[in-house]
């Protein structure tokens, strides 16, 4: 019998998974070795995610590895299920195929292992003493092995990789074929081919060794290279996870960026799941993966082999600081996760809170290309905009070609927002959510509330907290816009309930922080105060002496819409200095919140036709003073490091009878607005 440790053995183990929801709870597993609860995570992604345990278990001993699905449920149609695509033990990756299924429902059983645990249940592993620091233990060591070095068997034997070396590269990747061909990548480390893979439908891990130079941090490349459109077939690669000597990067990590086209460090955009255009999912990996060997420490150790609870929680190895890729405020700036000043620049992309209930345009293209032009033309915001009946159970939308949009097929409403959000989350985009009217219809309640006789206030914070659980582990949404242009009877703090704006946006902030604390929350203004009249939802007159406090400081943003000469007389139009006064207006109305580094100020909505020479002269004026010029001299007034207003332009669709929209009502793109706006785009990233 082949002798064992008795020490204990430090284990990373990686459970990469993804889920649905079902009224409002994510999917939750606990990790168990032996029996012995070491750990558990809730899964809010649908794509799959690294959950990262540490833990101790016996040396040179093999194991049993399990995750247990625990909540599965069915309600109101909708299904909550887990899909496991992998686990990785110390650098090792294991697929579902190699485990056994044990079904915790009426049936019950054990069966073959799956991806997809749909019926609550454990997912077994049966591991060898190998993978725990000691040499293999042929007697005992049970009887599944670890995965291959390289997975040829998905693609007849056609990929080629290194079969020895001191690193071990793992792509968990799947894909869609088109005209009788699978996606091809090539896995290069520091631009040096290692092997290469060709996916199948269902996710698979290809593992590549290599010799890598110690204490050193490499790039690991995954590059997409035979992309196309055939026959009406999309042949594209998903990438769910590249796993680095046991270190899992899940490809929307900040250490991971995609490099469309050649290899070449330019047109590079945050990293994503979907590599759309061929392309080279780019990971950064830190030196800190590449010791001596490469390999766990196996010293031995007199600790009894009892397995402990994890040293740390799990994560998704978002590589995005403590915050987890969400923002703060601090003073007039909004911070990135990284600690940069950082400033939302995004388009509104209405319809969904109307009669339509989904966002214009999807009859005449899909979702992800409308996002992806969008994101063309540099925007990194989308502002959502959502109304109380879009939420109502079971809410379907119209205005979809499902030709076009074939994953929105059979999709409620909300449902329509999961795929969005999980684009947005894919491509770096950052979502807004606005809260913009009741009951559906166009523009701002009729009444100028927050709330009607339909939708009490008390409608809107459970669908706030609805929504504030539902994306939690999202970290493109960053912001709710508590509710659009207040106005008429709306006040601000004087402390009557039913029409104080300042009160109700405490009080639902406060709602939506109880459940979700990574949120910014931005607040709009009302319309008239003692000192005058603006336009609806811009008047913060009232912060001067009644600004907002919410629970959790450092998450307000206040809000404003502004408009040009032809939406409405002010009198600053016809002022013989204009275009000029117009800085002292924004100044007086709501510059100095931000020139005075009380809070940040989104111009959530701002547009024209650019049919005048009024309007055109506003616009330019308007983008030159968001970008910093507060005194019309032609230069910035920003201190150094600090960024302009954040905006979101209105709108995107032409269908706003107000503005138009970005693109006109041919959809093309209207270059004469987009030259206007280009130079207060913000031109960094967002960790």
């Amino acid at each position: 019998m082949a002798t064992t440790s008795t020490g204990l053995t430090k284990s990373k183990i990686v459970v990469n998974a993804y889920g649905t929801s079902s009224d409002t709870v994510n999917p939750h597993f606990r990790l168990l070795i032996d029996g012995k609860d070491v750990g558990q995570a809730s899964v809010g992604s649908a794509e799959p995610k690294a959950y990262t345990f540490d833990v101790d278990v016996s040396s040179g001993q093999a194991h049993k590895v399990q995750v247990v699905y625990d909540n599965d449920d069915v309600n109101a149609g909708s299904n909550r299920d887990l899909g496991v695509t992998s686990i990785v033990i110390n650098g090792h990756t294991l697929s579902p195929t190699d485990a056994s299924y044990e079904r915790h429902d009426d049936t019950g059983g054990t069966m073959a292992g799956q991806e997809g645990l749909w019926w609550n249940g454990a997912l077994t592993f049966s591991t060898p003493s190998s993978l725990y620091g000691a040499t293999p233990d042929t007697a005992n060591s049970g009887s599944t092995p670890a995965a291959p070095e390289a997975d040829t068997a998905a693609t007849g034997g056609s990929d080629a990789s290194a079969t020895t070396g001191s690193s071990t590269i793992t792509i968990n990747a799947r894909g869609t074929a088109a005209a009788g061909q699978n996606a091809h990548f090539t896995v290069l480390a520091d631009g040096k081919k290692i092997g290469e893979g060709t996916a199948g439908t269902a996710s698979k891990d290809f593992s590549f060794k290599t010799d890598l130079a110690a204490d050193q941090a490499h790039k690991i490349q995954v590059q997409y290279d035979n992309d196309t459109n055939q026959g009406g077939a999309d042949r594209n690669l998903h990438v769910g996870s590249v796993t680095i000597n046991g270190h899992a990067y899940a490809p929307t990590d900040s250490a991971v960026g995609y490099d469309k086209g050649a290899l070449d460090g330019k047109d590079v955009i945050k990293g994503q799941a979907d590599l759309w255009w061929n392309g080279t999912l780019v990971v950064e990996a830190d030196k800190g993966l590449f010791t001596s060997g490469s390999t766990p420490s196996t010293g031995p150790s007199t600790t009894p082999a009892t397995p402990t609870a994890p040293v740390t929680t799990p994560s998704t190895d978002s590589g995005a600081g403590p915050s987890g890729g969400y923002l703060h405020t601090e003073g007039s700036q909004i911070v990135d996760s990284a600690g940069n000043n950082v400033k939302l620049t995004g388009v509104n992309w209405f319809g969904a809170e109307g009669y339509a209930f989904a966002p214009q345009g999807l009859w005449q293209d899909s979702y992800k290309s409308i996002m992806d032009q969008m994101q063309g033309q540099g925007f990194n915001t989308i502002r959502l905009p959502w109304s109380d009946a879009m939420l109502d159970n079971g809410r379907m939308p119209t205005g979809i070609d499902y030709s076009k949009n074939p994953e929105l097929q059979g999709k409620t409403s909300l449902e329509v927002f999961d795929k969005i959000i999980e684009y947005a989350d894919q491509t770096g985009m950052k979502i807004i959510l606005d809260h913009h009217r009741s009951g559906d219809g166009a523009s701002a309640n009729e009444n100028g509330l927050w709330y009607t006789s339909q939708y009490p206030e008390s409608k809107m914070i459970e669908n706030w907290k609805m929504l504030a659980q539902r994306y939690a582990d999202n970290p493109s949404v960053v912001a709710a816009d508590l509710h659009n242009e207040p106005h008429g009877q709306a006040t601000w703090g004087d402390g009557n309930q039913a029409t104080d704006w300042k009160a109700a946006a405490e009080r639902i902030g406060n709602a939506v922080q109880s459940v979700n604390p990574n949120w910014l929350l931005i607040v709009e203004g009302v319309e008239n105060s003692s000192e005058g009249t603006y336009w609806w939802g811009g008047n913060l007159d009232g912060v001067k002496t009644d600004p907002v406090d919410f629970n959790i400081d450092n998450k307000l943003v206040y809000s404003v819409h502004d408009y040009p000469p032809s939406m409405a007389g002010f009198g600053w139009f016809d002022d013989p200095s204009y275009p000029n006064n117009m800085k002292d207006i924004w100044t007086d109305a709501w510059g100095w919140i931000v020139q005075k580094d009380i809070a940040p100020v989104l111009v959530g909505e701002f547009g024209t036709k650019l049919e005048t020479s009024q309007d055109k002269q506003w616009l330019d004026a308007m983008v030159k003073y968001m970008d910093g010029d507060y005194n019309g001299d032609g230069k910035s007034d920003l201190a150094a490091g600090d960024q302009g207003v954040s905006f979101t332009y209105w709108a995107w669709s032409p269908g706003s009878g107000d503005t138009g929209g970005i693109m006109t009502d041919d959809w093309a793109v209207n270059t004469a607005k987009m030259s206007a706006i280009e130079p207060a785009l913000f031109d960094g990233t967002i960790a």
